[in-house]
């Protein structure tokens, strides 16, 4: 299959999946947000934030595991794959042994490190326990995730993503309905990814059929010979994780864990934002890691710089109504009435926008392509940044401060840093790399921001989210018009009709 077509293919099964996962997060994250006591729900947020950092353990090999499951169908070397996956299996069972030994070595400390009620502290400490525990026992298996992206076998995962929400979110909404605490969905949440992670299993061995693992096949020659890629990947996640999962911790450690909520679901709407934007991301990497196997430094280019302008089209046409309707969207979503808060959702935004443009999509390919040592830096200094301005800001301007730690950094970096990389990488103009977020803005965003805007001037106000995305599919209707007539190549036009009449064949259309 070629390569646009593929990437079509993959990207679209993602955005199903995506929108299908998007509709449950909305509904389960409400149903929490309102049954749950505002400190129990902060901390459920911090829990997350907690043992995200668990991914700190990967030590990158997750993502060069990814690379070789893309290069080993190129190359089929059977032998040394298995090598590698058996020995980077056997590392994340005694890396998921590290964290439930950390789990409960720090459970007593909970009250001397946030701060929370007193008669919370036995309920807090024993929900942290299970999900630490939970969390290291269920690592290891988190690879299949990995091998089959790395295959791209990407609609197989999203199916078991897709079964995997939808059960969790039915137990999780049984268990608020019988007024049951945080233990036990602590207990739900872990049981649902345990499944997932089986079913992973299954798939990785079924699309991979040569594909052993055994502990004699542990190899730490193995380990030493990915060293060199993996620990940039893995000073690369870190540096992520701190800019995306920090700012929770710095709120609970300097305002308390109240004030977390507000701001968590804040981020929340950034990252669903963030989901409908990047969903070509999943398959850029797996993608480039095969073309640089086969030396083709055209079809590389040619995918970023098609990826990019996808990416503008698709950034613009969310990040219009996203902006139009924050006040709205958490007024009837969680009830919320705010306005530091929404101006923190919109600057979290705008810094999501930028990200996903000129950096997360230039990176995706550029990681495989032999810049992990550049992308690293670049990491460091982003989250050393992002920290100091978040801790600096917080006092005078509270969470709307944290939200500028996040925004200033990775702005500077596109601009000052990333972009040249593009330039270089693709051997194109200043204007070049500016030019389909100019033309998408101007023949996308402006027809849509005009017609929200005469809607405003003729409606009373939003009373419900039916009443939101009616008017945004109205006025999306001129933009999509002018996307396709002034932002589209005559070879994407033709490439759109082709897919539209393959999915529904006996429709004839004249675009």
């Amino acid at each position: 299959m070629p390569h646009s077509k593929q990437l079509i293919k993959l990207t679209a099964s993602n955005y199903l999946a995506t929108i299908i996962k998007f509709m449950v997060m909305i509904y389960l994250t409400r149903e929490m947000f309102l049954q749950l006591p505002k400190e129990s729900y902060g901390f459920w947020a911090l829990l997350w934030s907690i043992f995200g950092y668990s991914v700190l353990l990967d030590l990158g090999f997750g993502v060069a595991l990814q690379k070789k499951t893309s290069e080993v169908l190129e190359h089929q070397d059977w032998d040394s794959y298995n090598r590698t996956a058996s020995t980077l299996f056997g590392t994340y069972f005694l890396l998921g042994f590290v964290i439930v030994v950390l789990t409960c070595i720090s459970a007593p400390f909970l009250n001397l490190i946030f701060v929370f009620e007193p008669e919370t502290q036995a309920l807090y400490t024993q929900c942290y326990l299970f999900f630490g525990i939970g969390t290291g026992l269920i690592f290891p298996f988190g690879i299949f995730m990995e091998v089959l992206r790395g295959a791209l076998c990407m609609q197989v995962r999203n199916r078991i993503e897709v079964l995997r929400d939808i059960a969790n979110c039915i137990a999780l909404v049984i268990a608020l309905r019988m007024n049951a605490d945080i233990r036990v969905l602590a207990v739900i949440v872990i049981t649902s990814q345990c499944f997932a992670n089986i079913a992973m299993y299954i798939a990785a061995k079924r699309a991979l059929p040569r594909l052993r693992l055994s502990w004699r096949l542990y190899s730490p020659t193995k380990m030493v010979e990915l060293m060199s890629f993996s620990l940039c990947a893995y000073v690369i996640t870190i540096s992520n994780l701190i800019v995306f999962r920090t700012d929770q911790i710095v709120i609970s450690a300097l305002a308390g864990v109240g004030l977390v909520a507000y701001y968590h679901v804040t981020t929340r709407l950034a990252e669903i934002f963030r989901l409908l934007c990047s969903q070509i991301h999943d398959v850029l990497a797996p993608m480039s890691s095969s073309l640089n196997a086969q030396q083709d430094k055209l079809a590389l280019r040619q995918l970023l710089r098609r990826s990019q302008r996808f990416v503008c089209l698709i950034v613009v046409l969310l990040i219009v109504p996203a902006w139009f309707f924050v006040e709205d969207l958490l007024r009837i979503w969680l009830e919320l009435d705010n306005q530091q808060t929404f101006w923190c959702a919109r600057i979290l935004l705008l810094n999501i926008a930028i990200l996903v443009i000129y950096r997360n999509t230039t990176n995706q390919i550029l990681l495989m392509c032999g810049y992990q040592k550049p992308l690293m830096w670049i990491g460091i200094t982003e989250c050393i940044a992002n920290l100091i301005l978040s801790c600096l800001l917080i006092k005078p301007l509270g969470i709307l401060g944290v939200a500028l730690g996040t925004l200033i950094p990775n702005t500077l970096l596109a601009i000052f840093v990333n972009i040249p990389m593009t330039r270089k990488f693709t051997n194109t103009s200043i204007w070049q790399i500016y030019k389909p977020l100019v033309i998408a803005s101007l023949a996308v965003g402006l027809p849509f921001a005009s017609g929200l805007v005469l809607f405003e001037q003729v409606t009373e106000g939003y009373n419900s989210l039916l009443h939101i995305i009616a008017v945004s599919v109205i006025c999306a209707i001129p933009a999509l018009f002018s996307a396709y007539k002034y932002y589209l190549s005559v070879s994407e036009r033709h490439q759109l009709k082709h897919i539209i009449t393959s999915i529904v064949p006996r429709l004839q259309l004249k675009l």
